[in-house]
């Protein structure tokens, strides 16, 4: 039911586009874009939890250079930053870690995704990866703090605000225990929601 609600808005977006008098306007091309982007999402998450061979993943991990992938993410998710008028905020040092390249992009999408989705318009986002260490602080909504120990459970929502259905941050857990990443979360109701990821942990 989530899912099929959660697709209904990027599928209706699309409709309205390709069916408008200019279909091919900027701000219509623009819609269809991040519409486009975001089913490719949903569908790659499904898949992940339902396909995905993790032992495979780690068994192909190479030691990367983190930073340029976090760039390509950083370039992909500013539309739809602008698109709420979020500001973004990005620092990043060459980080080296062994890992398979679609976990970490898998890995960053959702936290970043998840960071824009509960940061209301005019937010700000700050994206911090140095001294081994990802962070994603946002001034958001926030999450309780007795709910902070069952958001990585999967299909468990802290809030029901902008939609989502409880698979990224359990998809997010996953990748994290299979490269032992350590992961950390602070919060507070109203203000704001820090994600660390520590690195160093090999």
């Amino acid at each position: 039911k989530d899912t099929t609600h959660e697709l209904n808005t990027p599928i209706a977006a699309l409709l309205m586009c390709v069916e408008s008098p200019n279909p091919t306007s900027p701000k219509n091309l623009t819609r269809i874009n991040l519409s486009a982007k975001r089913i490719s999402e949903i569908y790659k998450d499904l898949t992940y939890l339902i396909l995905k061979d993790k032992d495979k993943d780690i068994k192909q991990a190479q030691i990367v250079n983190l930073k340029p992938m976090l760039d390509e993410q950083i370039d992909y998710f500013r539309e739809f930053a602008t698109k709420k008028k979020i500001t973004f905020e990005y620092e990043a040092n060459d980080t080296d870690f062994k890992i398979d390249k679609d976990s970490f992009t898998r890995l960053t999408n959702n936290l970043i995704s998840n960071a824009i989705k509960y940061t209301n318009i005019n937010g700000k986002i700050k994206i911090t990866l140095k001294n081994s260490q990802l962070s994603i602080e946002d001034n958001g909504i926030g999450i309780h703090e007795k709910k902070l120990r069952e958001i990585f459970n999967r299909f468990y929502r802290a809030t029901s605000q902008n939609g989502g259905f409880g698979i990224g941050l359990n998809i997010v857990s996953s990748i994290c225990e299979a490269y032992n990443i350590q992961i950390d979360v602070k919060s507070k109701l109203d203000e704001g929601t820090t994600f660390t990821l520590d690195f160093n942990n090999k």
